[in-house]
């Protein structure tokens, strides 16, 4: 994978530009071909929403849908619901296909400021790194999720910030935030690191950008939207019986066969028994729903200030990296909801463990024994290879979750490392 011989490497990277025109291929096709998914009913809501209709009730099914989403992804759900469906997803899947060649640009240049030897050897580090987000990537593409796009723009904000243009650097983080909120954590990254001009700059494009749909549909309409959506959002987050569904709020999922691997899901499942999720009975311990919900907040306050100390005592360009990139699994993690098509966030994070595990002179054979057992848990173990008996079981039982902990723990041990000194 990584020769020395150039013309080896010019052959290596042949075959791997073929085979990224191939899975571009084949996740366009894919996505054309799909009949459900998100996309559709980001379509459905977008086109109440044009009808100024209430966005979030669905008359076909007689409910609430897509609560998590705020009224502002109008600025995506209102665009899609004008195209047919095919165009639609077409151009959507065009649109996460550019986000890899966006992060692989990225990528790259880190790679080029960080760990100079290993240039050469680029894709080949970012193929692996797709492998080793495979699962996850088919799963945001299929049905047309949008959290890899909402990753590039979040890197891409950071990037921007961390080298000086810090007004510019707010806006694709706004984005991504009134379209999805779930990688509000970059912001306190910004300003741990005193990027106060972009943690402002985000700010204030938030708030534009989120106000801007109201224009169109009313703006008290829009505010009883918003107000309904905030209500909604911040009960689920209080909630401490997390497995009765008559509990949690119209348009919020329930605790779905396990599904949901966010930490506090996570923790509860260690100490409640499944209620009526129909999850895998995992709980080693039980506790009072309002004990076990204690525990997981003080493990996600844990989580966040270890996470803030590392950003703040990170000295140097590769420290201060590697610290940016610990907030993506931190947000997966306190993220009240997170799906495993979410963790496609994680695939910068896996091209620098593996730029770290490959560095010229200072290999970490242990790291690449911990990535490939990611791989195998996290990825290999579907249930076309396991069944669906103990893929329900490893989702209650929340192994990407913990990876997720995993994770954070090895990349704060990385940015604490004493940097190479240049020859």
């Amino acid at each position: 994978m990584l020769p020395d011989d150039p013309r080896a490497r010019a052959r290596r990277d042949r075959w791997l530009a073929l085979l990224f025109g191939a899975l571009a291929l084949v996740l366009v096709v894919r996505a054309a071909r799909k009949g459900g998914g998100v996309l559709r009913r980001n379509q459905q809501w977008g086109a109440r929403f044009l009808a100024h209709e209430d966005p979030y009730y669905d008359p076909l099914h007689g409910q609430r849908e897509h609560g998590p989403y705020p009224p502002s992804m109008a600025w995506v759900a209102a665009p899609l619901a004008a195209l047919p469906m095919l165009p639609a997803r077409i151009l959507w899947a065009a649109l996460q296909v550019g986000a890899l060649v966006l992060l692989l640009r990225m990528l790259r240049r880190r790679t080029v400021e960080l760990w100079p030897l290993l240039e050469p050897h680029v894709p080949a580090l970012y193929g692996l790194a797709l492998l080793l987000a495979s699962r996850f990537l088919l799963r945001d593409t299929a049905g047309g999720g949008g959290n890899l796009i909402y990753a590039a723009l979040a890197l891409g904000s950071v990037e921007l910030a961390l080298r000086e243009r810090e007004l510019l650097a707010g806006w694709p983080l706004a984005l991504s935030l009134v379209l999805k909120p779930n990688l509000a954590p970059f912001l306190l990254f910004l300003g741990l690191r005193r990027r106060w001009r972009a943690v402002a700059s985000t700010l204030f494009a938030v708030v534009v950008l989120y106000a801007l749909p109201g224009l169109y549909y009313g703006p008290e309409k829009y505010a009883q939207l918003s107000q309904r959506w905030a209500h909604d959002v911040l009960s689920f987050v209080e909630l401490d019986e997390l497995n009765s569904s008559a509990l949690v709020p119209d348009g919020l999922p329930p605790a779905e066969d396990g599904m949901n691997q966010d930490l506090r899901e996570a923790v509860y499942r260690l100490f409640r028994p499944p209620g009526d999720s129909g999850a895998y009975d995992v709980h080693v311990v039980e506790l009072s729903p309002a004990a076990a919900s204690w525990i997981a907040r003080a493990l996600e306050l844990a989580l966040v200030a270890a996470a803030a100390v590392t950003a703040a005592r990170a000295r140097g360009a590769r420290a201060e990296w590697l610290s940016a990139l610990l907030f993506f699994p931190l947000a997966l993690l306190c993220s009240p909801i997170t799906w495993k098509a979410h963790h496609v966030v994680l695939l910068p994070v896996f091209y620098a463990l593996l730029c770290r595990a490959f560095e010229p002179g200072r290999r970490a054979r242990w790291l690449l024994g911990f990535l490939l057992g990611y791989w195998v848990v996290c990825d290999l173990l579907a249930k076309e290879i396991v069944g669906d008996a103990l893929r329900d079981w490893l989702q209650a039982a929340s192994v990407v979750a913990w990876a997720d902990i995993a994770l954070m723990a090895i990349l704060i041990a990385l940015a604490r490392e004493r940097e190479p000194r240049e020859a």
